[in-house]
This record gives C-alpha cells, sequence and structure tokens, in this order.
C-alpha cells in the first residue's frame, strides 16, 4: 500500500462532494480490514476525519483534550449498513500538514497489520503526542517551497565550492537570500500552476547599494514528485565543510530534524526557472524612491507584488547561473 499526502489530500477533497451520510462525507482511501474499509471522512462543519473501523463490542479509550487533534467513538449509518469507527479528527485547521502525515502514517500502520488497525492507530499517535498537546510548529506549505528553492541554489553553489554556505545569508536576517562581497541573490519560489506574481517583502528586499549587484531568482515548482527537503538536507550536510553552520541556518528558519518524516512526504520537482537582472528600469519599491522625506517617517513594513510577466521586469531577465554568479570572485 503507497499512499502520499497529496493522494490523501484528494480523497478528502472526493469525500466532500459525496452525499452525506450520518453528518459525515466518506471515501475509501484504499486500506481495508476485517471490520471494513479505513475511511477519509468530512463533517458538517468542513472537519477533516480519519475512520477506522472498530468491531461492534471493541472498547475505545478516547482522546477529547487533544487542542489539535481529538479520538472518540463514530457511527455511520446508511440504508444498507450501520458501522462503527475511530475517528481521528483535525480540530486545529493550521496543522492541516501536520494531520495529514498523521494520516498518511496511520494508514500505511493499518495496512501493514489490518488485524491490529486500532492498535496501530494508537501506536502512532503515542509517537505523535506533541502534535495532540497542539505545540508542535512546522513550516507551512509555501515556507517549506521557499526553502526548497534556497536549498536548490545552495546545493548548486556547494558543487563548486564546499565553501559555499556561508554565502546563505537570509537565515541571519539580511535582505536577500544570498551574498558574495557585493552580489546578492534574492529566491523566489511558486507552486502555482500559472502566472509569475511574487511578493516582496520591505523596502530593501530588492534594492542593493552601487556598486554591487543583484538578481531575483525565481522558480516554478511541482509539489507532487521530486526531491523532498530533508533530501537536499542531507546532500548539502555531507558536501559542506560547514555542516555546523548549515545547520544553525536550517534551525533560523523554523527546519528541526525532528520534523523530518514530515518534510519528506512533500516532493518538489523544479518545472521552470527565470533570472532577473534587478536594476534601473525593473519594478520595485526602495527607499530611494520614496517621495520627499517618507523613509525617515517611519513609512513601513512595506509588502508589495511584482508580475513578472510586465514588460518592465522582462525586459531585464537575463541568462545567467546565479550559483556561477555567487562564487564569481568579487
Amino acid at each position: 500500500m503507497t499512499l502520499d499526502g497529496a493522494q490523501l489530500d484528494l480523497i478528502w477533497a472526493a469525500a466532500a462532494g459525496r452525499p452525506v451520510v450520518s453528518a459525515f462525507r466518506t471515501a475509501p482511501i484504499g486500506v481495508d480490514t476485517p471490520q471494513g474499509a479505513v475511511q477519509a471522512g468530512v463533517d458538517a462543519e468542513g472537519h477533516r476525519h480519519l475512520l477506522v473501523p472498530l468491531a461492534s463490542r471493541h472498547s475505545l479509550q478516547e482522546i477529547l483534550d487533544g487542542d489539535a487533534v481529538i479520538l472518540r467513538r463514530r457511527a455511520l449509518e446508511d440504508e444498507h449498513r450501520y458501522q462503527q469507527y475511530a475517528s481521528l479528527e483535525l480540530i486545529d485547521e493550521r496543522q492541516t500538514d501536520l494531520f495529514t502525515a498523521l494520516c498518511v502514517e496511520v494508514a500505511e500502520r493499518v495496512a501493514a497489520t489490518p488485524e491490529r488497525a486500532v492498535a496501530a492507530l494508537r501506536d502512532a499517535l503515542k509517537d505523535w503526542r506533541a502534535l495532540l498537546a497542539g505545540n508542535r510548529q512546522v513550516l507551512t506549505p509555501s515556507a517549506l517551497a521557499g526553502l526548497f528553492g534556497e536549498l536548490h541554489l545552495l546545493r548548486s553553489m556547494l558543487l563548486q565550492d564546499t565553501g559555499a554556505a556561508e554565502f546563505w545569508t537570509g537565515p541571519n536576517g539580511s535582505a536577500q537570500d544570498f551574498h558574495h562581497g557585493g552580489r546578492a541573490v534574492e529566491v523566489k519560489t511558486t507552486t502555482a500552476p500559472e502566472g509569475r506574481s511574487i511578493r516582496i517583502h520591505g523596502t530593501d528586499q530588492l534594492d542593493v547599494e552601487a556598486p554591487g549587484r543583484l538578481l531575483l531568482h525565481w522558480l516554478r515548482v511541482r509539489s507532487d514528485q521530486g526531491a523532498s527537503v530533508p533530501e537536499l538536507v542531507h546532500d548539502i550536510a555531507r558536501r559542506t565543510d560547514d555542516t555546523a553552520g548549515f545547520r544553525k541556518r536550517l534551525q533560523e528558519v523554523g527546519y528541526h530534524e525532528a520534523d523530518r518524516d514530515i518534510y519528506a512526504r512533500k516532493r518538489f520537482d523544479v518545472i521552470e526557472v527565470r533570472t532577473y537582472d534587478v536594476g534601473p528600469g525593473f519594478p520595485r519599491i526602495t527607499p530611494a524612491g520614496l517621495t520627499g522625506d517618507a523613509a525617515l517617517g517611519g513609512v513601513g513594513p512595506v509588502e508589495y507584488s511584482i508580475d513578472l510577466n510586465a514588460p518592465a521586469a522582462d525586459a531585464r531577465r537575463v541568462d545567467l547561473d546565479p550559483a556561477l554568479f555567487l562564487l564569481e570572485r568579487t
């Protein structure tokens, strides 16, 4: 049985479009037990459930005080069947990615020992106590994609220079993601299948002092195949000559090895790359471009969007490898 988070998301979406049965819309996930099929469910409030069938006399120790996830007995009934389930329910929508990863793990354990389905469920929950407490924070999908884009460039640099990890300066609070001498690169990554709109954070993100030079490196990734962030992390860690410094930067961006199994279920494949030379004529907001004493007046924080399809932006598109650009001696 092979089930990943993306497939489970699709099953929940399919379940949401089905007729309501006992306040649930359900769809099987492809895992069977002696008591019936494990179901993905969506209730009347839109909450996601993973429903593991129970034998009629099977006792269940419920968990009703979780801040993010609860476990309770539920019954589904239609004109053909009455079935009780151990229902794992997400109640904190901020933890959707964690819940999906947890459910995939439960499904894998149940598929391995279907005759012990409830025990497999409870064993998985024991390994996820921090999630039940609601205090386990992980990177959002967009943040994970952004980290992938930065690590993708860093790995390319390390293929040329094993000391290049020191040029990854974004985690240290610099305006751009990478710096080497007077050269800088800002990386933007999108999972959107169409469009080339990016979000800029602050008036200094696309600002560089002369005679410095700044490139904007833009990637479009597909999130159903390719490499995972943990795989990139492992590859970079074995290539860099500053593993400790690299690990410290990862922690500063919110990536922790304890969550690698969660991130490993999300894979990215680069399907489009563009690079822009940010300079005169490129659409941007910088302190020098503010009118009068606006910069001194404390304007901010400033966030804005740029359409890279706009002629002014497209005119600054260049055929440069940002890794080689950063590694060039200045």
